[in-house]
């Protein structure tokens, strides 16, 4: 029987340079360094979270929205490419799910 594989939770918040997450960790807000990530997809992980907490902007009280379709585009995309380069630097020791839209 193989070994388990872990399941990283894959979405952003306020405050975090990292998109990271795992449940049943001592710390559960991960960083690139926890799963040896090469260092151009840990940057890129880092400008993500940047681009998002700059255009991804608190609207009325706890409401939040995006300061242009464009950039909500680009979140996306660059998103989606991050994503699968994640999802392929840890198969063999993650599962990665995505979350960014609960």
């Amino acid at each position: 029987m193989g070994r388990k594989l872990r399941e990283i939770r894959y979405f952003p918040d306020h405050g975090r340079k990292h998109p990271l997450w795992e449940s049943g960790t001592d710390q559960y807000a991960m960083d690139p360094s926890d799963y040896d990530l090469s260092d151009g997809l840990s940057s890129g992980l880092r400008e993500l979270m940047r681009f998002w907490n700059a255009h991804f902007r608190d609207s009325h009280g706890t409401s939040f929205e995006w300061d242009s379709a464009e950039n909500e585009q680009h979140y996306w995309e660059e998103g989606d490419r991050l994503l699968e380069q994640l999802r392929s630097e840890v198969a063999d020791i993650a599962v990665v799910s995505d979350e960014r839209r609960y």
